[in-house]
């Protein structure tokens, strides 16, 4: 749903210059038209998209709040202009934007400028490449070579938020770039620690804000050579994160979130789309998963979590969040979000939860937000759990109604292989599904007494009964989806486990 309070985002695409996968201008814009519209951010935009460089009715940037530009710039004789410098109205019309205080956006190969050029990118975007010397000739001030990590300059602006430290990756950057000296409106997001310079501090910022004094914002980067690294979470995040900054929108605690799109999911959910009418990508839902514990590594979530993301995002409109803070339920905006996911118990961790992510959880479930708890996510924050008795949160067991009780009988069989049987067939999550032989841990005796709905069980060699391994269940009207299953990896190869894990988040959110 659009919002009366909107920002109108104009994305530039230039002509094509480069191979397939470098330089993907027209992939690029279409591919953040959808990502941006399908974002969690998304009810705050309006977002239009122009090929060939420049609007044919250049009268639809006169009310835009941010312009982006995704193109080539002019390199000696080589490539064309970035095309607001093109022509002289052009220019014109970029001055009575930036005056206004419209956000710009300059991505890789858009930052190139002449030096006289660069005057005034240097007020409108805080810095440049410079190809040309003194004498109007093609001679580098700036620098290209290959890089293969950028970290954050910064972890407290804005378009930092929800971004990891540090991204691998291979990319070819831009560095050693013209900037103001000690200039107060620019502050550094981005840095290539191998690069540098002696004397040249700066030498090796990549990516920057500018909060200008005309009170418009702008974002620059240099990197983003290659097309394949929108795929990274973090480079996405930074640019989607930026231009909502840039807008003059506020970014919400975790930061933008969206996934990366197919060519082919572009190109559905934009068929037949003009303008600012938007992408369509029916019933889109937005899940956040939560995974971690350093002490508890052998339910091994580095392994678990990206098998249960890659399951569930197999749906096109499903869009997973990852973090490894618990605590992103008190710090979070969780309206955003149509079902947590519980990859999480806090073993031999005895704080717990905060009152404020208790009480953010709660909050959440009680306003009809979905839940999917995750194998051992149900003995978290349980009396007894090792060295964490005192994080024990009763409220949690309503939430949860069936719990691994360590002073209790609870266990499960050796790791191994089973058989699944179906037990309620005619189930949104299990309909037309038959049973399925699965390698994992065989729950059994979980405790707790308020009712469940079974979904599939499975045979216990240790207890000689059928245990039930997946159910459904209420919270205060909120829609509970459990499974014991997700040990390892293994498990989420099932192709059976995959699809009942989509089911779930569509049932557990009412879609």
């Amino acid at each position: 749903m659009i919002k009366a309070s909107t920002k109108k985002i104009v994305l530039i695409a230039g002509e094509l210059s480069h191979g397939p996968g470098a330089h993907e201008y027209i992939k690029t814009v279409r591919l953040l038209k959808v990502m941006l519209e399908q974002s969690t951010a998304g009810g705050q935009l309006q977002v239009e998209y122009h090929l060939g460089g420049w609007p044919e009715d250049p009268q639809t940037l006169e009310d835009a709040d941010l312009v982006l530009f995704a193109t080539d710039g002019r390199d000696g004789h080589l490539y064309q202009d970035v095309p607001f410098v093109a022509t002289p109205e052009r220019l014109l019309l970029m001055e009575r934007l930036m005056e206004r205080g419209c956000g710009l956006v300059l991505l890789h190969f858009s930052t190139f400028f002449t030096r006289e050029e660069g005057k005034k990118v240097l007020q409108w975007g805080g810095g440049y490449y410079e190809w040309e010397d003194e004498r109007g000739e093609r001679n580098w001030y700036s620098r290209i070579s290959d890089g293969d990590r950028l970290e954050l300059a910064t972890a407290v602006h804005p378009i930092a938020s929800g971004v990891g430290s540090t991204i691998e990756l291979k990319d070819e950057i831009y560095w050693k770039l013209r900037f103001l000296p000690d200039d107060p409106r620019r502050t550094p997001i981005w840095q290539v620690p191998g690069l540098a310079e002696e004397g040249d501090p700066l030498a090796n910022q990549v990516g920057w804000a500018l909060q200008r004094d005309d009170g418009g914002r702008a974002f620059v980067t240099t990197a983003g050579h290659l097309y394949s690294l929108w795929e990274n979470d973090d480079f996405r995040k930074v640019h989607l994160n930026a231009i909502v900054w840039a807008a003059g929108l506020p970014v919400a605690t975790g930061g933008v979130q969206s996934r990366f799109y197919t060519d082919d999911m572009v190109d559905h959910a934009l068929e037949g789309v003009k303008g600012t009418e938007r992408s369509s990508i029916p019933d889109s839902i937005h899940v956040l998963l939560l995974s971690g514990n350093e002490h508890h590594k052998w339910h091994n979530w580095e392994q678990t979590a990206p098998a249960i993301r890659a399951a569930i995002q197999q749906d096109e409109r499903i869009t997973v969040t990852e973090s490894t803070d618990i605590e992103a339920l008190s710090d979070w905006d969780l309206s955003v979000f149509h079902v947590i996911a519980l990859n999480y118990c806090n073993w031999q961790d005895p704080n717990g939860l905060s009152e404020r992510a208790k009480e953010g959880l709660l909050s959440y479930l009680r306003k009809g937000g979905g839940l999917l708890v995750l194998h051992f996510a149900n003995g978290a924050f349980h009396f007894s759990l090792p060295e964490a008795g005192a994080s024990d949160w009763p409220e949690f067991q309503r939430v949860v109604p069936r719990a691994w009780n360590h002073h209790g009988s609870s266990g499960h069989d050796p790791y191994g292989s089973f058989d699944v049987r179906i037990v309620d067939p005619e189930h949104a999550t299990t309909r037309g599904i038959a049973g399925f032989t699965v390698t994992d841990e065989l729950y059994f005796n979980q405790e707790g007494t308020a009712n469940i709905h079974v979904l599939y069980a499975a045979q216990s060699k240790v207890t000689g009964k059928e245990e039930p391994l997946a159910w459904t269940s209420e919270y205060e009207g909120a829609r509970v989806y459990q499974t014991l299953l997700g040990h390892d990896g293994e498990a989420y190869k099932v192709s059976e486990v995959q699809e009942m894990l989509r089911r779930a988040v569509r049932w557990s959110c009412g879609k």
